[in-house]
C-alpha cells in the first residue's frame, strides 16, 4: 500500500523537509493515478449504452478508483501531505503570515525605540554621576 520511502526509517527524520518533498512527489504521482482512473470511470459511464462498452470493465475501474481514493486519503493523513492549506488563488485579504509579520515588525519597531530611549537616558545619568559636584552648583 505504502512506499518504503512513506514508511518511517529509523535513521530519517519524520519532520525532515527531505521526507516531506518526497512524500509529495508521491502524493503527485498518485493523485495523476487517480486521475487516470476517474477519466477511465467517467468515460465508462457516458459510454454504458453503446455496445462495445464493457459494464464490468467500468464497474472494475469504480472499485479501483474507490480503492485508489481511500489509499490516496491514507498517504496524505499518514505523511501530514494532506494538512497542508488549501491557498485560493482569489484572495482578497493579505494572508495571516502577512498580518504576523507587520505586527512583529511593528513590535520590533517599538522595542528598538524603547531601548534606545532607555540608552540615551542611561547616558545622561552617566554624565550626571561623572560630572564633579562643583560643577553642578555653578
Amino acid at each position: 500500500m505504502f512506499p518504503a520511502q512513506l514508511l518511517p526509517d529509523q535513521n530519517l527524520d519524520p519532520n525532515s523537509p527531505e521526507l516531506f518533498k518526497e512524500n509529495i512527489k508521491f502524493v503527485q504521482t498518485h493523485l495523476r493515478h487517480v486521475q487516470s482512473l476517474a477519466r477511465d470511470v467517467l468515460d465508462g459511464i457516458e459510454r454504458a449504452y453503446e455496445g462495445q462498452t464493457n459494464p464490468t470493465q467500468t464497474a472494475a475501474s469504480i472499485a479501483a478508483l474507490k480503492q485508489s481514493l481511500h489509499n490516496l486519503s491514507d498517504v496524505l493523513r499518514t505523511t501530514g501531505v494532506g494538512a497542508l492549506p488549501l491557498i485560493s488563488i482569489n484572495i482578497v485579504h493579505p494572508s495571516q503570515e502577512e498580518q504576523l509579520v507587520e505586527q512583529t515588525t511593528n513590535a520590533i519597531k517599538g522595542l528598538f525605540n524603547r531601548n534606545t530611549r532607555n540608552q540615551e537616558s542611561a547616558a545622561v545619568v552617566a554624565s550626571l554621576l561623572v560630572t564633579p559636584e562643583s560643577s553642578l552648583r555653578r
